[in-house]
């Protein structure tokens, strides 16, 4: 893909993306999410790297690779409708209920958002998803990829490493992932075998009715460090990139990214 088509948000002025998004690094600082408080506006700090879709989407994938420390670490994919990502409505206009003599103020309007990746949490790797399709807040869902079937020596680098895909449905949206480089096969597998690699995350239901035609569609990749704190030894002071984030950042490697 060419990254012309992609937009930035919470990165430094001096970011830039390689011409192919075949291979591509995000630094993420302390304290960068994205989230969903009940009844509240979103929290999108983290840095975001999305390209806003002119056709209706089909599917996304990346794979991720970082060195995963702090609690709540992670990075993958995003895709947001309604409404991009760092934006929302403000609050409806102060209304009077004549009939009742109360006023009350309309909740913000907001889009729906799912984000899906790898993610660091209890001491383990997971395969995360979160969804955020209404006011009640976000949920998060976790599947724990160290019980997948993987050659006891290729562990530490698959482990390391996800494959997230982003796959519509009709109007849903289904969440899968694989271990990336991890076959057993030794040749090309027919689909249905290719097919039984990937493992089912989520299905988020009626994501795309109503919002895709008439308001659109956003999709990329992000990197959150969710965990704020101050570095103890002189060591972890001097961690992470000044360029792409700051100090004690989450880095992370992303390699052959598609979105149709």
């Amino acid at each position: 893909m060419n990254s012309s088509a992609f937009s930035l948000l919470n990165l430094p002025p001096t970011f830039e993306l390689p011409s192919c998004m075949e291979y591509f690094t995000l630094n993420a600082p302390p304290d960068t999410h994205i989230w969903r408080k009940p009844a509240s506006r979103d929290t999108t700090t983290a840095p975001l790297v999305y390209t806003s879709l002119r056709h209706p989407f089909v599917i996304a994938e990346v794979t991720v690779t970082a060195d995963w420390e702090m609690e709540w670490d992670q990075a993958g994919l995003v895709i947001f409708a309604g409404m991009p990502p760092g934006e929302q409505a403000l609050p409806s206009p102060r209304l009077r209920n004549h009939h009742w003599g109360h006023a009350w103020n309309d909740p913000p309007m907001q889009g729906k958002w799912v984000k899906a990746g790898l993610e660091f949490t209890g001491g383990t790797l997971n395969a995360s998803c979160t969804v955020a399709t209404t006011p009640s807040g976000a949920d998060l869902s976790l599947s724990p990829i160290s019980s997948t079937a993987v050659p006891h020596e290729a562990l530490p680098s698959a482990m390391s490493s996800l494959r997230i895909k982003f796959e519509r449905i009709g109007d849903s949206l289904w969440v899968w992932y694989r271990m990336p480089g991890v076959s057993g096969f030794s040749s090309t597998p027919s689909p249905a075998a290719a097919g039984a690699e990937w493992r089912k995350v989520r299905e988020v239901m009626g994501f795309f009715s109503g919002v895709e035609d008439k308001y659109g569609v956003w999709a990329g990749c992000y990197a959150s460090r969710p965990m704020n704190f101050m570095p103890s030894h002189s060591w972890e002071a001097d961690r992470g990139s000044t360029t792409d984030g700051g100090r004690n950042g989450l880095l992370v490697e992303f390699e052959d990214l598609e979105i149709f």
